[in-house]
């Protein structure tokens, strides 16, 4: 809940102190804010033997697949030995013991044609390839969750990381 504190605290903190431009920005980050915290009460990052996965609580404790990825489709299940590379932004936070914001990870699961889908079409240009990039397809998601445990998981099951 780290993630969704800061934000409700720093929209607060912007409606509050910042007359007119403030208040519509400050609402925006208090709106992101109320969306972390609950779905950080409601998405869980689950990893298994073979894959990462994205579930959802359903009734009780029991955990249900979400349905389709929004973006490209297909399942929210990826193959460890799918992972080009995985990080954490900003850079360096996770490193210091401190919450990043977002988590990143590229993996050539998912079908080519949809690698080139949202920020994948500069991931994947001539020129991040020719600076060092892997192809494949990115994804993003907000830090919701412990973010050391999942860099633990990462490195426990193997999954690549190009380094800086």
């Amino acid at each position: 809940y780290t993630l969704a504190g800061v934000f409700l605290g720093l929209g607060a903190l912007m409606c509050a102190a910042l007359p007119y431009a403030g208040l519509g920005v400050g609402a925006l980050v208090l709106l992101l804010g109320i969306l972390f915290f609950v779905q950080t009460g409601r998405v869980r990052f689950v990893f298994d033997r073979d894959a990462f996965e994205l579930r959802t609580l359903g009734d009780g404790a029991d955990l249900k697949k979400p349905g389709e990825n929004i973006v490209v489709g297909g399942e929210n299940r990826w193959a460890y030995s799918t992972f080009v590379n995985y990080e954490f932004f900003p850079k360096g936070l996770v490193e210091k013991g401190l919450p990043p914001i977002l988590v990143y990870f590229k993996e050539t699961q998912t079908p080519q044609d949809q690698w080139s889908v949202g920020p994948g079409e500069l991931a994947n240009s001539e020129e991040a390839l020719q600076k060092g990039a892997v192809p494949g397809m990115v994804h993003f998601f907000p830090a919701i969750c412990d973010a050391q445990q999942i860099k633990a998981e990462f490195e426990k099951r193997g999954c690549k990381k190009l380094s800086a």
